[in-house]
């Protein structure tokens, strides 16, 4: 299983599935994408990504885009998501894997919580609670379907639209960390932001970050920030920050 995670909700469902799923491996989209080459030759084949913009994040993408799958195995995908249903990430993974003459053939949307602060503040602890306990036990359907190499659609709501509305947030990705924030007197530069960064997109000069503009807006220095002094633009200013509690800081940073 490839997993792209920087607030740890995708990772946790990923070593959820892994304990479930006999002789299972996990591994990190973003580590991979460092290496040379990127080929997989298993029976069963699993991504699980958060949504950006109703679609699939930047380096998912890139990824399937660049992974070599060899015979034809089970392959199937899990988008974590704060709204489910909104959205077409099975579809374009679809799309990109049938370029390989594969095919997706389970799809599951799991409800957990949005850390996509700028539109609206983290859940409340007893929402985000409810989710968890939910969310446990549609992991454990998943992952009797996958031991069973079942197939599985969901619902892709107003395709279209969301279509329109990812290609648009795209096409002004080098402008995306201009409303990235620091104070610097509250930066105690720990050096976090840059390591938990996916596209190493955040360089430390003088302590404190400074983007490099090609962010992916997966939002992880933002959270993981001790201090919190870092802001997306003025609307973060006194929400909250989230991790997933079962992760630790530690499991998201780069390495190396």
């Amino acid at each position: 299983m490839y997993y792209y995670s920087t607030t740890g909700n995708s990772l946790y469902v990923a070593r959820e599935l892994q304990k479930a799923i006999p002789d299972a491996e996990i591994e990190s989209i973003s580590e991979a994408l460092r290496k040379d080459k990127m080929v997989v030759n298993a029976e069963c084949v699993g991504f699980v990504f958060p949504m950006h913009y109703f679609g699939l994040p930047i380096q998912v993408e890139e990824f399937l885009q660049k992974l070599t799958i060899l015979e034809s195995p089970y392959i199937f995908a899990i988008a974590t998501c704060g709204v489910p249903y909104w959205g077409r990430p099975f579809m374009d993974a679809e799309k990109i894997l049938k370029e390989k003459n594969c095919s997706l053939h389970a799809s599951w949307y799991v409800r957990l919580v949005s850390n996509y602060i700028p539109y609206r503040d983290i859940a409340a602890d007893w929402r985000i609670n409810i989710r968890a306990w939910l969310a446990k036990g549609k992991l454990q359907r998943i992952a009797k379907a996958v031991n069973n190499r079942e197939a599985h659609s969901t619902w892709q709501l107003l395709k279209n639209f969301c279509g329109r509305y990812h290609d648009k947030w795209l096409a002004g990705q080098k402008e995306i960390d201009n409303n990235f924030l620091c104070d610097t007197e509250k930066c105690t530069a720990c050096g976090l932001c840059e390591r938990i960064c996916p596209r190493e997109n955040i360089k430390r000069p003088a302590g404190s970050p400074v983007w490099q503009h090609h962010c992916v807006e997966c939002l992880g220095c933002l959270h993981i920030c001790p201090a919190r002094a870092i802001e997306y633009g003025e609307i973060t200013k006194g929400r909250k920050r989230y991790r997933h509690k079962a992760v630790k800081p530690v499991d998201l940073l780069r390495k190396g």
